[in-house]
């Protein structure tokens, strides 16, 4: 069954319509949000366009696959499969870099953090399969975009985050004063793609704290695998910063890490209300970090040729360890509506050989309102 779950997976992102039959699905009266559980397979209609009858069928497979293996005295499938939510989002990323003895700058003192400014989010999805676009409505300086699937075993989620609303100071011993760093004369852009695997998904939900897909009628806990690849940029966007910092055109950073946490879903009564908490530590094993500036070269007739310079920046440290923590809180009000809150903590760091020191903390928090339909 797993196997067939990776050949659909194209189809999934290709057709995201859905409405699956739910004659066969038994109601699970003792759920408070009258959630129906899959014991058997709805029965393809032989009637109707081909194309309505393959829709309804992909409906039911993923109908399946979201309950299958389960201990439904523990998790239940919401009675409506599709789900669309708006969200109000502070999302940011706060940047330090420490450095001593680096060619051109000496020491070297960075502190930046984006502006806590508010964003909208919305989403759509149909059981595990979810879209996330969110977006600064005041100003314009972040964006973030999520592509998901949250299979309650195994799942992985796509989300790029960049910002222009870092701002703060930049002290260099190769500089007179320090130099102020304003909104927009910096662009980062994080893109992350996270992985898990659940050791206990007969009772235990990631799905569930996460977007509720899944509904968890009685507290449970589970380890958890996870897998974490990271590409990180940051750029100047102001030419006269660029030029004070020796012609820097962007530095960045890549890294792959795998880690075991531990994540607990606590719902005393039975499943209306959910309080989430997980953490895992995670080990960097695969880290290149590059500098690119641009560099003049003298020409024989006098003048200078302009080019872009790429250098891999050392790492001091083969493996290292960093870390991802998450914490949800979700309350449905009714079979059709949620609400609920969200908060997720991404830490990257690395040490160069060269003695330079770089940390950065990309994290989101949200409050949302749900729909099933």
């Amino acid at each position: 069954m797993r196997q067939k779950k990776l050949w659909m997976l194209a189809a999934i992102l290709m057709i995201c319509g859905t409405t699956a039959t739910r004659a066969s699905c038994p109601k699970d009266d003792d759920s408070p949000t009258g959630a129906p559980l899959l014991t058997q397979n709805a029965p393809t209609q032989a009637n109707g366009p081909w194309l309505k009858r393959q829709v309804k069928a992909l409906g039911q497979l993923l109908d399946e696959w979201a309950i299958e293996g389960v201990d439904t005295n523990y998790l239940a499938l919401p009675r409506y499969g599709w789900q669309a939510a708006v969200t109000a989002n502070f999302a940011g990323i706060n940047t330090k870099v420490e450095g001593h003895n680096i060619p051109t700058y000496g020491s070297i003192n960075v502190d930046m953090h984006s502006s806590l400014s508010g964003q909208t989010s919305v989403s759509l999805g149909y059981r595990s399969l979810s879209f996330d676009y969110s977006f600064d409505m005041a100003n314009g300086f972040s964006e973030d975009f999520n592509l998901s699937w949250l299979d309650n075993a195994w799942g992985i989620e796509y989300r790029s985050h960049s910002t222009e609303g870092l701002h703060g100071e930049l002290d260099a011993s190769a500089t007179p004063q320090s130099l102020p760093v304003s909104k927009g004369d910096t662009r980062m852009k994080a893109t992350l793609i996270n992985g898990y695997y659940v050791f206990n998904p007969r009772r235990y939900s990631l799905p569930a704290a996460m977007d509720q897909s899944l509904i968890q009628k009685r507290s449970a806990g589970s380890f958890t695998a996870y897998a974490l690849l990271l590409s990180a940029r940051l750029e100047p966007q102001n030419k006269t910063l660029s030029t004070m910092l020796g012609g820097l055109k962007k530095i960045e950073f890549y890294q792959v890490a795998l880690g075991l946490g531990y994540g607990y879903n606590y719902t005393p009564n039975r499943g209306r209300l959910l309080i989430h908490a997980s953490a895992a530590p995670l080990l960097v094993f695969y880290n290149k970090n590059f500098l690119t500036a641009s560099t003049g070269i003298p020409l024989p007739d006098g003048t200078v040729y302009q080019t872009d310079i790429s250098k891999e920046i050392e790492t001091k440290h083969r493996y290292f360890l960093t870390g991802v923590a998450r914490a949800s809180v979700y309350y449905n009000i009714s079979p059709h509506v949620h609400i609920g809150a969200n908060a997720l903590l991404n830490d990257v760091r690395f040490e160069s050989a060269s003695g330079l020191e770089m940390r950065m903390d990309d994290w989101i928090v949200n409050a949302s309102i749900g729909v099933r339909f």
